[in-house]
């Protein structure tokens, strides 16, 4: 009798089984028909992007940002402000600000300075039609090119004190034995070059391209009243491309407070901290000490100088504008 029923057993389970398979891909075509139709319904789609950008701003900012600030001020859960009484009388940290607040200036000085030249030189050979003019701006973007990692190994082989090229050459002035990262004097000088090199590409086309946005009919009519090429750089040029140049000095400035991997592998802070920024400071403290409470603070302290002087900044040119000034 057992040995009857199998074969019927058998039908009604691959009956049900058959049933359950429909069962499951009409709901699969809902899905599907479901989905098709909320893409197509146009009025869902600028929520659905505006939700992704907004996820990837709370993961990848807002939330390691509160986790920072959160770390600075709760040691062993408890709520604790001792991480910002020891900034206060911390002389590395105060070292470290003030080494900082040097590379910011003289890289953001050498930097618009060596941009500005470089794109002014290539948009007066390309007017010009000077050969290699174009040569020279398709080779600009080398540097830009080259991995920090790449550029920084290069330049610690070139600034060997025995056995670097730049000393060999200098040999045949009558220079010889400069110690460009092993030398409190030089070496924060020698990462702001390496940091110039390596970026000022990118400053030189934002310059070029704001050259380019400045209307040949200016130039003609100040040709026609009689206009000097200063007076045109000065009264056309200058103020057509302020805003850009305002801009670009504000983004130099924050990259520049937050610069690391050029640093790192040229001197690692050193040598007697001489070279070392905010940024070493954090991650050192961090991931060497392991405190992390205290780089925490550390960073919650550059994120509000950083603030600060992108407002005075924004203010203070403003106020410029407002008077007529250049800016």
């Amino acid at each position: 009798m057992s040995r009857s029923m199998k074969p019927v057993n058998k039908t009604i389970f691959c009956e049900g089984m058959t049933i359950k398979m429909g069962i499951f891909n009409t709901e699969i075509s809902n899905l599907k028909e479901k989905f098709t139709r909320f893409c197509r319904n146009e009025e869902y789609v600028p929520y659905l992007l505006n939700l992704l950008i907004v996820l990837s701003i709370v993961l990848l900012f807002v939330y390691p940002l509160i986790y920072g600030v959160l770390s600075s001020v709760y040691s062993k859960g408890e709520f604790s402000v001792a991480n910002y009484s020891r900034l206060l009388t911390d002389r590395n940290f105060w070292h470290a600000l003030w080494v900082t607040v040097l590379y910011v200036f003289f890289y953001t000085v050498g930097i618009m300075f060596i941009g500005f030249v470089t794109a002014l030189a290539i948009d007066v050979g390309e007017e010009r039609k000077l050969p290699g003019s174009k040569i020279l701006s398709s080779f600009l973007t080398l540097p830009y090119a080259i991995p920090d990692v790449v550029g920084s190994l290069v330049w610690l082989w070139m600034m060997n004190p025995r056995h670097g090229i730049i000393n060999y050459l200098l040999s045949f002035l009558g220079i010889e034995g400069l110690k460009w990262l092993t030398s409190g004097d030089l070496a924060l000088i020698s990462v702001v070059l390496v940091g110039i090199w390596r970026l000022f590409p990118m400053h030189t086309l934002i310059i070029l391209a704001a050259f380019k946005t400045v209307p040949r009919s200016l130039y003609e009519a100040a040709d026609l009243d009689g206009a000097s090429t200063l007076q045109q750089f000065f009264y056309i040029t200058l103020p057509s491309i302020a805003n850009i140049m305002k801009f670009l000095v504000l983004l130099t400035v924050v990259w520049s407070f937050k610069r690391f991997t050029i640093i790192w592998l040229l001197t690692r802070g050193g040598p007697m901290h001489a070279t070392e920024t905010l940024a070493i400071m954090i991650y050192t403290e961090a991931f060497k000490f392991f405190d992390r409470g205290y780089a925490s603070a550390i960073a919650v302290s550059l994120l509000i100088i950083v603030g600060a002087v992108s407002v005075l900044y924004m203010k203070f040119f403003k106020e410029s504008e407002a008077e007529g000034g250049l800016l």
